[in-house]
């Protein structure tokens, strides 16, 4: 099992819904609106002088489903380019309540 963190530019929101949906992702976090600074796509703060917000997700799912989830994050990265605003990381999982 992996988890997967996903931070994205709250533009992409349906578009990374579809992503989960055709990955057969049901189970995820979600974090609505977060306010940061990328270094490709730089600040969005969620106020006046910095618009614009993120989000996130975090997953945990069979390894499989991960790897073909990034393959699709990357191909939306490069679709959307890097000033738009899509990472990702995974991260192990050594257990999880059952």
């Amino acid at each position: 099992m992996k988890a997967l963190w996903i931070a994205y530019d709250i533009v992409l929101d349906d578009q990374i819904a579809t992503l989960l949906d055709a990955c057969g992702v049901v189970g995820y976090t979600r974090w609505p609106r977060l306010s940061g600074r990328g270094p490709n796509s730089g600040a969005r703060l969620d106020d006046h002088v910095w618009p614009g917000a993120n989000a996130a997700i975090l997953t945990v799912q069979q390894e499989a489903v991960i790897a073909d989830l990034l393959r699709r994050l990357q191909e939306l990265r490069d679709r959307v380019g890097r000033k738009t605003g899509v990472w990702a990381c995974t991260l192990p999982v050594l257990e999880t309540l059952r």
